[in-house]
């Protein structure tokens, strides 16, 4: 019986991995899911992040990277790098480039003094969960960017805005799979259209959520995940069964 495929999952903006207990629940054990979380204390652009995940990733099995939201263009640096044992790349309601609309992008949303606490549930629904975004769901953004320094968080979502990860996306050696919110009113919804221009390869997947897709649609983002990075298994097994052949 094979292993179940190590897939490391890199947080959104929060970065403490608290977010995916949702998703996570619904994990049938066909994948090894492992969090790596960011320092709440410090801010790490993504250059340093990538230098930590790098260092962290396993020597002696395949595994396959999810990025979520602020972990997207992370997960697309480290895959660029094209590390020993990687078979699959997905991103989870995340982006390349350019992520929110212009409105999103003011300094009200950059400031650090709009991560402090108490994080406004109507905001909450608004940019993440859904105005049906269950009070459950809600409190556990609150509690989890109550976690991390305000001037942290701010200096995130100043790194998301501007970042530019283009070339990693068009350089990253294995399968893509881009999963996103049909009623994701953060990001911008040219998004994977753009992903599809760059990486003709990539496999889009759209569900009717907001953001926060592996939250609320759980179910649907575990077996959309499952299947495809079951198929990056075999693929990687019959392509290294054709090198040893040659």
């Amino acid at each position: 019986m094979a292993s179940p495929l190590l897939t490391i999952l890199l947080p959104g903006l929060d970065g403490t991995g608290r977010l995916f207990g949702p998703f996570l629940q619904r994990a049938s054990g066909a994948l090894d899911f492992h969090v790596l979380s960011y320092p709440p204390d410090r801010f790490l652009g993504y250059e340093a992040l990538a230098e930590r995940v790098l260092a962290a990733l396993p020597r002696d099995r395949p595994f396959a990277l999810l990025g979520e939201s602020f972990g997207g263009p992370l997960a697309l640096r480290v895959a660029a790098a094209a590390p020993e044992g990687l078979v699959g790349l997905v991103l989870a309601s995340s982006f390349h480039r350019r992520p929110a609309a212009t409105a999103i992008s003011t300094l009200r949303f950059l400031s650090p003094a709009y991560f402090h606490l108490p994080l406004p549930a109507h905001g909450v629904r608004l940019l993440l969960a859904g105005s049906d975004g269950e009070d459950a769901l809600v409190r556990e953004v609150q509690e989890s960017v109550a976690t991390v320094k305000g001037s942290v968080m701010a200096a995130r979502a100043k790194e998301a805005i501007r970042v530019d990860a283009t070339e990693h996306l068009r350089r990253v050696p294995v399968p893509l799979l881009f999963l996103g919110g049909k009623r994701d009113r953060l990001l911008r919804s040219a998004l994977p259209i753009e992903v599809r221009a760059v990486r003709g390869d990539a496999e889009i997947r759209m569900l009717d959520a907001p953001h926060l897709t592996l939250q609320t649609k759980p179910d649907e983002s575990m077996r959309i995940i499952e299947e495809f990075l079951g198929r990056c298994i075999s693929r990687g097994g019959a392509e290294g069964r054709a090198r040893r052949a040659g």
